[in-house]
C-alpha cells in the first residue's frame, strides 16, 4: 500500500466520552476490526499501546491501524472516534463495530489490514499533542457523516486523506526537530566528557549534569556515535593515554591517573585490550597508529 493511493471510507464519525465506569473501555486491552483516528477536546488521561504509554489532553491525536492491542487508561475523557478503512474495498459493511477484548480477537475479524511501504509510520501508532489545526478537519467529517448528503462520502473520503497526510507531515517534522535536539544534546555530551575525561565519569554524573535518564541518555549517544557512553569514554582516555605516551615522558602510572583511571592494572588492562601491547611497549614503538 502506498500513501498516495489512500481512498479512505469513512464508517463512523461521532463526538463521545469516556470514563471509568465504561469497564469495557478503559483499564483494559482491545482491538478494532477497523482503522482509529481519536481527537481529544477535553479531559486527560492516558493510553497504552504493547511497550509506549502516552499521555493525553485536550488537542492531542491518535491513529493507528486495525489489529492494534491499545488501552485507555483515563477517569474522564471527551474526542472525536473515527471509525475507518484506508480504501472503498469494503464500503459496502456500513455496521459499524465496537472494539474487542484482545484476548478473544482473531485475525478473522479484521474487516481490511493495510501494510504501507512507502510511508512506514502509518504502520505503528502515532501520538501527537498540540494539534488544534487538526479539529476542523475532524469536525466537519463528524458533521458529514452526521447529516448526510449525496456528496458526504466523497468530502468526508477527501478530508480524511487531508488529514492523515498532515498527520504524517507533522511526525515526520517532529522526528527530525527530535533529531536535531539530540544531535545538539550529543554533542554537549562529547564536550562535556573532553573537558572532564580525568575525573570521575559514569553515567550518574553525566546524568547529574543533563538532567535526563541514564538509559535515555545512553539510547541516543549510541544511535549518534555506534558508542555506548562507557565505550566512548573509555575510548577517549586511552587515545589521549597514547597522545601522551607519544610525546611525553611522565610515568605510565601518572598517564593512567592523568586520564581518569584511579586503578594503573586497569589502566594497563584495557590499554593492552584496545591497542595490543601495553603502554610501555607502546611508547617505545613508533610505528603504530595514532588512534584506535
Amino acid at each position: 500500500m502506498f500513501l498516495e493511493n489512500i481512498n479512505p471510507f469513512v464508517r463512523q464519525a461521532l463526538h463521545a466520552h469516556l470514563t471509568k465506569k465504561n469497564i469495557n473501555d478503559t483499564f483494559n486491552k482491545i482491538k478494532s476490526v477497523d482503522n482509529r483516528l481519536f481527537y481529544i477536546t477535553d479531559g486527560h488521561g492516558k493510553m497504552r499501546f504493547e511497550n509506549e504509554t502516552y499521555d493525553l489532553e485536550k488537542d492531542s491525536l491518535i491513529l493507528f491501524s486495525a489489529d492494534t492491542p491499545y488501552v485507555w487508561e483515563i477517569n474522564y475523557i471527551s474526542y472525536y472516534a473515527l471509525n475507518f478503512d484506508y480504501t472503498q474495498t469494503f464500503s459496502h459493511i456500513k455496521d459499524t463495530f465496537h472494539p474487542i477484548s484482545a484476548n478473544r480477537f482473531t485475525s478473522n475479524n479484521i474487516i481490511e489490514k493495510c501494510i504501507f511501504e512507502d510511508c512506514t509510520l502509518l504502520n505503528t501508532p502515532i501520538v501527537l499533542s498540540h494539534v488544534s489545526e487538526f479539529e476542523k478537519y475532524v469536525k466537519q467529517i463528524a458533521n458529514e457523516c452526521m447529516f448526510k448528503d449525496e456528496y458526504s462520502d466523497h468530502l468526508t473520503s477527501a478530508l480524511l486523506k487531508a488529514l492523515i497526510i498532515n498527520v504524517v507531515k507533522r511526525k515526520n517534522m517532529n522526528m527530525i526537530n527530535a533529531g536535531d535536539k539530540t544531535n545538539t544534546l550529543v554533542k554537549k555530551i562529547i564536550d562535556y566528557i573532553s573537558n572532564h575525561y580525568s575525573n570521575e565519569l559514569n553515567y550518574e554524573t553525566i546524568e547529574k549534569q543533563f538532567n535526563f535518564n541514564p538509559s535515555y541518555l545512553n539510547r541516543i549517544f549510541k544511535a549518534h556515535t555506534g558508542k555506548t557512553l562507557h565505550e566512548f569514554i573509555l575510548q577517549y582516555r586511552l587515545n589521549t593515554a597514547m597522545e601522551i605516551l607519544r610525546t611525553q615522558t611522565i610515568p605510565v602510572n601518572h598517564v593512567a591517573s592523568l586520564c581518569g583511571f584511579t586503578n594503573p592494572y586497569h589502566f594497563a588492562k584495557a590499554f593492552r585490550k584496545f591497542v595490543g601491547v601495553s603502554p610501555s611497549e607502546y611508547r617505545n614503538q613508533t610505528n603504530l597508529p595514532l588512534h584506535i
